[in-house]
């Protein structure tokens, strides 16, 4: 057409690539998608093993959440009175310092059970460690200059 520029092509020249960059880049696809696949895995068992690591302490917050609500009604009515027939104290003083205690004995509970889940989130490092390694080893991989190999034989 006109207007076109037409490309000469040089004698000797291909436009296919070479045998050992297609092996080459099919080598590399099959370990990026190999790591991917041993990546997923990782994850699976480190979420297997969080889950395992969330059932004490929901458990403790589950408790924590019961005592809280109900503060344990009987035995903190019989802690308030024991307290105004043995210490003489007011029902009002003796109530208060049984459903204080109440409190304190839910707050610790709590306490307690968000320490451990807090905890849980730690395990998820290995697989975190392992995909910075893999996407720096890909990395690597794909910016070092593979070496021309000569393709006449040599004579010694």
């Amino acid at each position: 057409m006109v207007g076109e520029t037409t490309m000469n092509v040089l004698s000797g020249s291909t436009p296919e690539l070479p045998n050992g960059v297609t092996k080459d880049m099919g080598e590399l696809t099959h370990d990026i998608v190999s790591l991917t696949e041993l990546q997923f895995e990782l994850f699976r068992s480190d979420c297997r093993n969080g889950l395992k690591g969330l059932l004490i302490p929901v458990t403790l917050l589950l408790f924590a959440a019961i005592v809280a609500a109900g503060t344990v009604p009987l035995s903190l009515i019989f802690i308030a009175e024991l307290l105004v027939q043995s210490a003489g104290l007011s029902r009002a003083a003796a109530f208060s310092i049984a459903g204080m205690g109440g409190v304190i004995a839910a707050v610790a509970l709590g306490i307690i059970g968000w320490s451990h889940v807090r905890g849980v989130g730690y395990v998820f490092a290995r697989s975190c460690e392992e995909l910075t390694r893999n996407i720096t080893w890909i990395k690597h991989t794909l910016k070092r200059p593979v070496p021309i190999t000569s393709q006449q034989p040599q004579d010694r």
